[in-house]
C-alpha cells in the first residue's frame, strides 16, 4: 500500500489500526463505564409547578452607575469626537449643575479625566451660538459651584487637567458680562492661586504672587484675609521646591513679612521629613516675628529625633515646653513626643500629674489618651495600646468613637483581623465624624476602610460573606473605594467564580474612576487572565468583564490577550479577541497589519477553522489593508495548520505572481503545505531545484521543511539522503528539529520504525536529545515527538 494512501485513508481503518510499539506507551486505553441499572421510578415525589412557583428569581445584573450629569457630559463629548450634533445647550447646563451640586453633597472631587472633560465643556459653552442665542450660558453661580468643589474638597488627584480647568474657570469669569468689582476681580484671583498651589502649580503661582506683591489691594490677601502666603508655601514643600520655598520666605522678610508660628511648621516639617538636621535646627530657631511654635511641630521634632539619634536635644526642647505651662493640646503632644522618643508609658503617666497652664491644674481627657493611642498604631505596638486603654480606664475615661477608629487601624497594622472587625463594628455604630468638630474623620475612616477590605481579600479563606456585609455598609455610605482596593476585590472573587459580585462592584465603582485609575484595575483583571496558574474557565471569565466594563483597554493589551489564549489552545477564545478590537467603534482599536499576522500565525500552531474564516472575512472586509507577502504567508500557514493546504496553495500562486515575490518563511511554509498535501513531494521537488537554479542561500529551517515536505509522502531513503548532505547544502549538521521534522512527518507506523533504527544509529546523540523532548498519538494513531515548530511570517 502506498505510504500517502496509508496516511490518508486511516481515519476508514482506525477501528483496525494497531498502536505503534514504539508509542505504546503514549496510547490511553479504552475504560470500561460501568453498567448501573436505571430506576424504574424516581424514589422522591417533586410538585414542579409549586417548585417553579416558589423558584428564586435569578440574580439581576447591576447597571452601571454614573454621577448625576455626568453620563450626558460623557455622551456629548463622544457626539462632538464622531462630528455627530451634540444635545441642546440647555441639556448641557444642566448636566452641569446636576454633577457640580452631586459633588458639593457627596464631597467627591473631580477626577482627572472629569477635569479634563468638564473644562472641554465649560469652553464649548461659554462661546456665543447662533442657534440657542436664546439659550442663557453658565451663571456665575455655576462656576461657583464647581470652584468649590476644586477648592473645598480634599482631592485624590493632583493634575495638569485640573490646573487647566481651574485657569479656564478664572478666565471665563474674567472674558463673561458678570460683575466688575474691584474686590471681586481680586477674589476670583486668590481663588485661582489657591487652586493652583492645590494641584500641583505652586511655581506659577509662586510667580503671580511676586507680580502682585507690591499692590496694595492685593496685599491684604498674603498675610491676613486668605494667608496666601502660608498657601503657596505649602505647595512649594508638598511638590518639593525646596529653592523656590527658601526664595518665598526670604523675599517675604525683605519686604517687611515677618517669620511666624505657621511658616515656621511649614519649614521645619519640610526638612524634618528629608531628615536634614542642619536645616531643621535653623529653621525652628529662626526667632519668630510673632506667635509660639505650633504644638504640632513638636511631634514632628520627637519622629525626626528618633530616626537621627537626636533624642538628648529633643528632651530638652519638651522640658523647656513643660516648664512653660502651656494650653492643654500642647501638653497631648508633648505627652505623645516623650512616648515617641523612648520614655515608658508609666512616665507619661507621672508627667500627667504635673500638667499645669496659666489657670492651674490639667487633667487629661479622651483627646489625650486618643493622641497616645495613634503612636502606638504608628508604631505598630498592639501591646502599648492595650496598655494605654487600660491606663484610660483607671482614670475613668471611657473610649469614643475615635478612638475604636484608632484602634481599627491599630489591629489592621498588627495583622489582627478579629479585633479589627470589632473596632469597626464599633466605629460603624458610632459614626465619629457625624461630629461637627470632627468631620476630618470621615477621610480618616475611608482610608482604614480600603486598607482593610484589601487585608481580608489577601487571606488565605476569606470571608465573602463578611466582605459583603463590607461592601454593602461603604456603598450605604457613600464612601469611595481606591482602584487598588477594587482591583483587590475583584479578583478573589473571581478566583472564587463570584462573577456577579464583581460585576456590582465594578458597575459601582469603574465609572468614577479616572482613565489612569482604571489602568489600575484593568492592569489587575489582565494580570489574572495572563497567570499560568489561572484556569482557562477563569480567565475567560474575567477577559469578559473586562471587555464589558471596559472598553477602553488598550490596543496592546488586547492583543496581549488573544496571543495568550493561542498559548492556552484555545484559538476560540483568541479569535472572540479579535473580533472584539474589529468591532470597537474607536478606529485605533481596530487590528492592523501585524496583528492580522500574528492571529494567523496563532491558527497556524492551534487550529480552528471557524476562527479562521471570522477572521478571514474581517481581513476581506479591511479596506485599510494592502496584501503583501507577509500576510499571505500567514494564510498559507493558518490554511495549512487547519488541514485546508489547497487553499493555502492558492496563496502562493499569488506570492509568486506578485512584485514582491516569496520570502525565506514563504518557502519554509509552502514546503509545510506540501508536506500536508496529498502527492505534495512533486511540487516540493520542483521548487527546491528551482532555487538551486537561483543558488539561494537556504537557511536550516527552509531544509528543514523540504526535507518534511519529502518525508511526508513517504519517501524514506531519500529523506536519509537529504539529511546526509544537509551539511553540504546549508552549511550546518542535522539537529533534533531536522530528525523530529522528518519522522513526525513519515506517514506509516513501518516507514518510522525504519528511520528510528538509522537515525539511531547513524546520528546516537541527536536522536537521544530528540527522545527527552517525549512523544504522543496523534489522531491517526502514528507517534510523533512533541516538537514545537514556531513558523513565523
Amino acid at each position: 500500500m502506498r505510504a500517502n494512501l496509508a496516511r490518508h485513508g486511516r481515519r476508514l481503518l482506525v477501528c483496525q489500526a494497531r498502536t505503534a510499539p514504539s508509542c505504546a506507551a503514549y496510547a490511553t486505553p479504552a475504560r470500561r463505564r460501568p453498567t448501573v441499572p436505571r430506576p424504574i421510578a424516581c424514589p422522591n415525589f417533586e410538585r414542579t409547578f409549586l417548585s417553579g412557583l416558589f423558584q428564586k428569581p435569578p440574580r439581576q445584573v447591576r447597571q452601571p452607575e454614573y454621577e448625576p450629569g455626568w453620563l450626558q457630559i460623557m455622551v456629548w463629548r463622544s457626539r462632538i469626537l464622531d462630528n455627530v450634533r451634540p444635545q441642546p445647550r440647555k441639556e448641557l447646563v444642566e448636566a452641569w449643575k446636576k454633577l457640580m451640586q452631586s459633588k458639593l453633597n457627596t464631597r467627591m472631587p473631580f477626577n482627572s479625566t472629569q477635569a479634563l472633560q468638564c473644562r472641554r465643556l465649560l469652553e464649548y459653552l461659554s462661546e456665543p451660538s447662533k442657534a440657542d442665542q436664546q439659550i442663557k450660558s453658565l451663571s456665575s453661580n455655576d462656576l461657583s459651584m464647581a470652584r468649590q468643589v476644586l477648592l473645598q474638597t480634599d482631592p485624590i488627584e493632583r493634575t495638569q487637567h485640573h490646573l487647566d480647568f481651574a485657569k479656564s474657570l478664572h478666565s471665563v469669569w474674567s472674558s463673561a458680562n458678570f460683575p466688575r468689582k474691584s474686590d471681586t476681580v481680586v477674589l476670583q484671583w486668590t481663588y485661582l492661586i489657591k487652586a493652583m498651589c492645590l494641584y500641583g502649580g505652586s511655581r506659577e503661582a509662586l510667580q503671580m504672587l511676586y507680580e502682585k506683591w507690591e499692590q496694595p489691594e492685593y496685599a491684604i490677601y498674603l498675610t491676613q484675609e486668605d494667608r496666601l502666603l502660608q498657601v503657596v508655601a505649602k505647595g512649594l514643600a508638598r511638590e518639593g521646591c525646596e529653592s523656590e520655598l527658601v526664595e518665598l520666605v526670604e523675599y517675604a522678610e525683605n519686604h517687611k513679612v515677618p517669620y511666624d508660628a505657621r511658616i515656621q511648621a511649614i519649614m521645619v516639617d519640610f526638612f524634618a521629613q528629608q531628615d536634614r538636621v542642619a536645616e531643621t535646627k535653623h529653621w525652628l530657631n529662626k526667632p519668630l516675628g510673632r506667635g509660639n511654635i505650633q504644638a504640632q511641630v513638636y511631634r514632628t521634632l520627637a519622629s525626626f529625633a528618633m530616626r537621627n539619634n537626636l533624642q538628648e536635644w529633643a528632651t530638652s526642647l519638651f522640658l523647656e515646653l513643660g516648664e512653660s505651662q502651656p494650653w492643654q493640646k500642647y501638653w497631648n503632644v508633648l505627652l505623645q513626643a516623650i512616648l515617641i522618643t523612648g520614655k515608658s508609658l508609666a512616665e507619661v503617666d507621672a508627667m500627667m500629674s504635673h500638667m499645669v497652664d496659666g489657670n492651674g491644674g490639667l487633667s487629661p481627657d479622651i483627646h489625650t489618651f486618643n493622641g497616645l493611642l495613634r503612636v502606638a498604631a504608628e508604631q505598630r505596638n498592639a501591646a502599648l495600646g492595650e496598655d494605654i486603654l487600660a491606663l484610660a480606664a483607671n482614670r475613668g475615661i471611657a473610649p469614643n468613637g475615635e478612638t475604636h477608629l484608632i484602634l481599627l487601624d491599630l489591629q489592621l497594622g498588627t495583622d489582627n483581623l478579629m479585633g479589627a472587625r470589632e473596632a469597626y463594628n464599633q466605629v460603624r455604630h458610632i459614626q465619629p465624624w457625624t461630629n461637627e468638630t470632627k468631620p476630618h474623620l470621615y477621610s480618616e475612616f475611608r482610608t482604614i476602610v480600603n486598607d482593610y477590605l484589601v487585608a481580608l481579600a489577601a487571606q488565605k479563606q476569606p470571608d465573602f460573606k463578611f466582605i459583603s456585609s463590607v461592601l454593602e455598609s461603604v456603598e450605604e455610605d457613600q464612601m469611595r473605594l481606591e482602584p487598588t482596593t477594587v482591583a483587590a476585590l475583584c479578583l478573589r472573587f473571581l478566583e472564587n467564580d463570584q462573577h456577579f459580585d464583581v460585576m456590582d462592584i465594578l458597575s459601582i465603582y469603574s465609572f468614577l474612576y479616572s482613565e489612569s485609575e482604571r489602568e489600575v484595575v484593568q492592569q489587575a483583571f489582565i494580570s489574572f487572565c495572563l497567570d499560568p496558574s489561572t484556569s482557562t474557565n477563569r480567565a475567560w471569565g474575567a477577559y469578559q468583564l473586562l471587555h464589558q466594563f471596559f472598553q477602553d483597554t488598550s490596543f496592546e493589551r488586547r492583543v496581549e490577550l488573544m496571543n495568550a489564549f493561542f498559548n492556552r489552545k484555545r484559538p476560540d477564545m483568541a479569535s472572540h479577541i479579535f473580533g472584539h478590537m474589529r468591532a470597537h467603534r474607536n478606529k485605533s482599536y481596530h487590528p492592523k497589519m501585524d496583528t492580522y499576522i500574528t492571529c494567523l500565525e496563532g491558527f497556524a500552531r492551534y487550529p480552528d477553522h471557524d476562527g479562521l474564516e471570522m477572521v478571514h472575512n474581517m481581513l476581506k472586509m479591511d479596506t485599510s489593508l494592502q496584501p503583501s507577502t507577509k500576510l499571505y504567508t500567514a494564510l498559507m500557514m493558518a490554511y495549512t495548520g487547519c488541514g485546508q493546504p489547497l487553499i493555502a496553495l492558492d496563496y502562493w500562486n499569488q506570492i509568486t505572481q506578485s512584485r514582491e515575490g516569496p520570502s525565506y518563511a514563504t518557502l519554509e511554509a509552502i514546503f509545510w503545505t506540501l508536506e500536508k498535501k496529498t502527492g505534495g513531494h512533486k511540487q516540493a521537488r520542483e521548487i527546491w531545484e528551482r532555487i538551486e537554479r537561483m543558488d539561494l542561500e537556504v537557511p536550516p529551517r527552509v531544509y528543514n521543511a523540504y526535507i518534511g515536505a519529502i518525508a511526508g509522502n513517504g519517501n524514506e531513503k531519500e529523506v536519509r539522503g537529504l539529511i546526509l548532505k544537509m551539511a553540504s547544502v546549508v552549511g550546518s549538521e542535522p539537529d533534533a528539529m531536522t530528525l523530529g521534522i522528518a519522522y513526525n512527518a513519515l506517514a506509516g507506523q513501518q516507514l518510522q520504525q525504519g528511520f528510528q533504527e538509522w537515525a539511531k544509529g547513524r546520528y546516537h546523540d541527536i536522536w537521544t536529545e530528540l527522545m527527552k523532548v517525549g512523544r504522543r498519538m496523534d489522531e491517526y494513531s502514528l507517534c510523533q515527538f512533541k516538537i514545537e515548530r514556531a513558523m513565523k511570517a
